[in-house]
């Protein structure tokens, strides 16, 4: 045992401990890839108990049998419990993800926020509408599934739990949260102040790869699950699911176009293209991939994404000048270098920027494509590249665009907020932003998943939703 793996918690009832089994791939730190200690697996026996728990926590009523505003004042004091641990959540993520731990810091304490807004919603009697029949007074309802199991990426670990547990709390289910056995070094942190402030075995924590995710999504004991990560795994979790008739919400991987249209300024569309692809260090399911531009003009696009790369700050973690930093593990470095190697094996020129630290992180310099030439290469690639296509008309933009299975998100480009629209009606995505990486401020909405990206709706409400079912009695 070091120094890193104990931040590992697995939290199963009222217990915290080191998860007791081990995995071949040795984790390793994103700054240096110093190897720290191989990947921990919860024993079969810690997951059973965990789903025991759990089980008993929903038909107990241990949770969703408190009175709202206990329930309520229970996810506040989780608020505060876990705000107070927000550095160590950023150094514990940012290790294991490579992202900034100033980003981490601002997106955690944002998202931490989410648990005042579910307490809210139970205060204000999420789940229950009385109504008045001819025939006296009925209930419409939605209550809670039962046991959650939730899946979490590798590359926003502590975040995606704050929320997931938030959705899941909201609706009344118990939760066992698995997370990426890449990314594990949060939870000790995260149990510590869930231990703090909610009632034993309401949330736990298993550890583990396939096997562990496999018995928890086939225990009938667990009653819906909500995933988030590649294709490969949310397709297993989906014919799981699907052979037990168990509810089930997906995100996964999305190559996400966007959409320039003619008469734009290079400038300024490459900044927020950059900005937008750099969310979470590039490893971001909704950031830009592909960029598809007007023929005429793209030497100007390509000109202005040579002047923004090439200037960034690529560094370590803790460096809160750093704007990019190191990719998760070299595993996924390797990847991301072999998907480059395609396009330039095809013809298509790759262009790097930027100055890597010789550190022995696992550090990938951005490139952007000049990826005409290979238009069948449809899978993608998950870090700091920016692939540009070319387009003559704009249909023919539209079709480049759409030219892919998944449908998670697109951008769209156009001094003409109404043609920008019309666009964004065509594209085959959940989410399409106009302009800007971010939508405005006041702007509520709900993403689907479309095609490969997933199964299922987020925001707006969507979680607790997912994790309840409709009853009527009347």
């Amino acid at each position: 045992m070091t120094g890193h793996d104990c931040t590992i918690r697995e939290l199963v009832g009222a217990t915290s401990a080191i998860p007791a089994d081990t995995l071949d791939p040795v984790l390793t730190d994103a700054d240096t890839g110093q190897e720290l200690h191989p990947q921990r697996a919860s024993s079969a026996a810690s997951v059973d108990a965990a789903l025991a728990t759990a089980w008993a926590a929903h038909t107990d009523g241990t949770w969703f049998g408190l009175p709202r505003e206990e329930r309520a004042a229970a996810l506040r004091a989780l608020r505060v419990e876990l705000q107070a641990r927000v550095p160590d959540l950023a150094r514990a993520d940012a290790q294991d993800t490579g992202v900034p731990q100033a980003t981490i810091t601002a997106f955690g304490g944002a998202v931490a926020m989410l648990l005042d807004a579910a307490a809210a919603q139970i205060e204000e009697g999420f789940g229950h509408v009385e109504q008045a029949t001819s025939a006296g007074a009925s209930d419409q309802w939605r209550l809670p599934w039962g046991p959650a199991a939730v899946f979490l990426p590798w590359n926003a670990p502590a975040q995606l739990a704050m929320v997931k547990t938030a959705d899941a709390l909201t609706a009344g289910c118990p939760v066992i949260i698995k997370p990426s056995e890449w990314a594990p070094h949060f939870t000790g942190s995260f149990a510590e102040a869930v231990q703090a402030t909610l009632p034993a075995g309401v949330v736990q924590i298993v550890h583990g790869g396939s096997a562990v995710g496999a018995a928890l999504v086939r225990d009938e004991r667990v009653a819906a699950v909500s995933y988030t990560g590649g294709v490969a795994g949310g397709t297993a979790v989906a014919q799981a699911c699907a052979a037990r008739l168990k509810p089930v919400d997906l995100e996964l991987s999305g190559n996400n176009p966007a959409v320039v249209l003619p008469g734009e300024d290079p400038a300024t569309v490459a900044e927020h293209v950059v900005t937008a692809m750099l969310t979470l260090n590039a490893q971001y399911c909704v950031a830009p991939r592909r960029v598809i531009v007007p023929e005429a003009e793209a030497q100007g696009y390509l000109d202005a994404f040579a002047t923004i790369l090439d200037a960034l700050t690529i560094g370590g973690t803790a460096d809160p000048a750093t704007q990019l930093g190191p990719l998760a593990h070299e595993p996924h470095r390797r990847r991301v270098e072999e998907q480059l190697a395609q396009f330039a094996a095809r013809g298509c020129e790759v262009r790097r920027y930027g100055k890597v630290p010789e550190s022995g992180g696992h550090f990938a310099a951005p490139a952007v494509v000049l990826a005409d030439g290979a238009p069948d290469l449809r899978e993608e690639i998950f870090g700091p590249v920016l692939l540009v296509r070319t387009y003559r008309g704009l249909d023919e933009a539209v079709t480049i665009a759409n030219d892919h299975t998944y449908g998670l998100a697109g951008y769209v480009f156009a001094r003409d907020r109404d043609a920008a629209r019309a666009v964004g009606r065509r594209l085959r995505a959940g989410l399409v932003r106009l302009n800007s990486p971010y939508g405005p401020p006041d702007s509520d909405p709900v993403m689907g998943m479309w095609g490969s990206s997933g199964i299922g709706q987020i925001g707006s409400g969507q979680g607790p939703r997912f994790f309840s079912g409709a009853r009527y009695v009347g």
